[in-house]
């Protein structure tokens, strides 16, 4: 009995064994796949991650490498437009710098010029001083000497001749009017009435004399009563008769009026004629010798001249003059 219990319990112990033996290679197997395939997702995944660090690794690569190019491209442009902008401060410092050398220059220039046609009005009014010297004093006192001996040698001498009295006579007058001629001649040349009692004086004298028959003069000054200065006198003395002088030779007009004023620190002037008129587009008008004496003396007196003309319908000048203080 005893026997049999043991043989049933080694014979139980073997099959125990037995299927113990055919379930662990299978079992192991088993695990042995699972561990496989584990294995494989873990590669696969691991490289999934390879793949993706490389490729975030890349993309961090490629940001840093397109920041550094954006920021040199922001570095070139910054120093391009700081050296554009250096190079425009430059041209504008060198073109302030031209421009100004420039000015001097014209500054020069026109100081250079205004002292040659100082030198040059001066000049000619020293000679028409001298000239109107030498009339008065030399040949208008040879006239006077000879109308004083012909009017004594006419007395003297018995003329029963009508003939012979006529030209005696008509000889006398010449001279009396060569001597008046002289003595005029001298006047404008240097009128006294000038310097002795101003501009509107002179001028009421220089228009005066002009034959009202041929040209009807009308001349009006407001504010002169007080002197200007000796040279603003003498160069508007001498501008307003060449204007005048010009409407006589050239203007075939029957009227002129002539205005002076003066109101406070300036001076207009009007010349205004109802002649025959001219051009004034024309430049070639302005090449005589007449208009550029006046164009030069009022600038010569820091003013402006202003012409206006038309055929046929008269020439006005007005100018313009500011008294220095």
């Amino acid at each position: 009995m005893c026997k049999n219990k043991t043989q049933f319990k080694r014979h139980a112990l073997f099959k125990f064994l037995a299927l113990l033996l055919l379930i662990s290679p299978t079992r192991i197997l088993a695990q042995t796949n699972q561990t496989d395939s584990l294995s494989i997702v873990l590669k696969k995944q691991l490289s999934e991650l390879n793949l993706k660090f490389e490729a975030e690794h890349k993309q961090k690569l490629i940001q840093q490498q397109q920041f550094a190019n954006n920021r040199r491209n922001t570095t070139i442009a910054v120093i391009a437009v700081l050296f554009a902008r250096g190079a425009i401060l430059g041209y504008q410092s060198y073109s302030r710098y031209r421009l100004k050398q420039m000015v001097l220059l014209q500054s020069a220039m026109l100081h250079q010029l205004d002292i040659a046609t100082q030198g040059i009005i001066e000049a000619e009014e020293k000679e028409r001083k001298r000239i109107a010297a030498d009339l008065h004093d030399g040949v208008g006192q040879l006239f006077s000497a000879v109308r004083m001996n012909l009017s004594s040698l006419m007395d003297r001498a018995v003329l029963t001749n009508a003939a012979e009295k006529a030209l005696a006579e008509k000889t006398l007058a010449m001279v009396d009017e060569s001597c008046k001629g002289v003595r005029t001649i001298a006047q404008q040349m240097m009128p006294n009435i000038l310097l002795k009692t101003g501009l509107a004086a002179a001028i009421k004298d220089f228009v005066n004399k002009i034959d009202s028959q041929h040209l009807k003069i009308n001349m009006e000054a407001y504010g002169l009563e007080e002197r200007l200065d000796n040279n603003v006198e003498i160069v508007l003395y001498r501008v307003l008769q060449e204007c005048v002088n010009n409407v006589i030779k050239h203007a075939r007009a029957s009227r002129l009026d002539i205005n002076l004023t003066r109101e406070g620190r300036d001076i207009s002037v009007t010349i205004e004629d109802n002649g025959i008129g001219f051009n004034a587009a024309d430049k070639m008008k302005f090449a005589g010798i007449g208009l550029k004496n006046i164009i030069t003396r009022v600038k010569y007196l820091k003013g402006s001249v202003d012409i206006s003309s038309d055929q046929n319908k008269g020439t006005l000048v007005a100018i313009y003059i500011p008294l220095m203080a």
